[in-house]
């Protein structure tokens, strides 16, 4: 059971992150049915400690097994999505593929394991031109710092 919890309007999730980084590019995915990106992850399931839930999740999302390299951020976000409050604690840990996933040329890719997801390499110079959420990450990102953090964020994707 995913630990997410649903009372009335509102809903608490606990979410793992990737942050996967090859050749100069970071691997993001949105919804088919999204404009804005994230970092690919998931759900953290009741009993699973965080580093299980990201390797199980890049298994289930990309058939990639991975390396935890180490832990870097935790955000607590709140924001209105689909007319509910969310709060959301996300942790974002650095990784390393132990099998190889290709940057498809810079071009969106699919793949079987997560048909409704969308994955993209995207260049780091470039992610100012992408809506990525929490944006909070977006400019870490851009800045390169990728030390251990906490962030507080309310109101990213308002009333989408």
């Amino acid at each position: 059971m995913d630990a997410v919890f649903h009372v009335e309007h509102q809903v608490f999730n606990y979410r793992v992150a990737a942050v996967m980084i090859k050749d100069g590019h970071v691997l993001l995915h949105r919804s088919k049915k999204e404009t804005h990106w994230s970092l690919p992850g998931g759900r953290v399931k009741l009993g699973e400690d965080a580093k299980a839930s990201l390797q199980r999740e890049m298994l289930e999302e990309l058939a990639l097994q991975i390396e935890v390299d180490r832990y870097l951020w935790t955000v607590e976000n709140f924001f209105t999505y689909a007319e509910k409050e969310i709060h959301e604690v996300g942790l974002y840990f650095k990784i390393t593929a132990k099998n190889a996933l290709p940057l498809h040329a810079g071009k969106e890719f699919t793949v079987l394991e997560a048909e409704r997801l969308v994955f993209k390499w995207i260049p780091l110079n470039h992610l100012h031109e992408y809506v990525i959420y929490p944006e909070v990450i977006k400019n870490k990102l851009v800045s390169n710092l990728l030390e251990p953090d906490y962030f507080l964020v309310n109101g990213d994707l308002q009333n989408i």
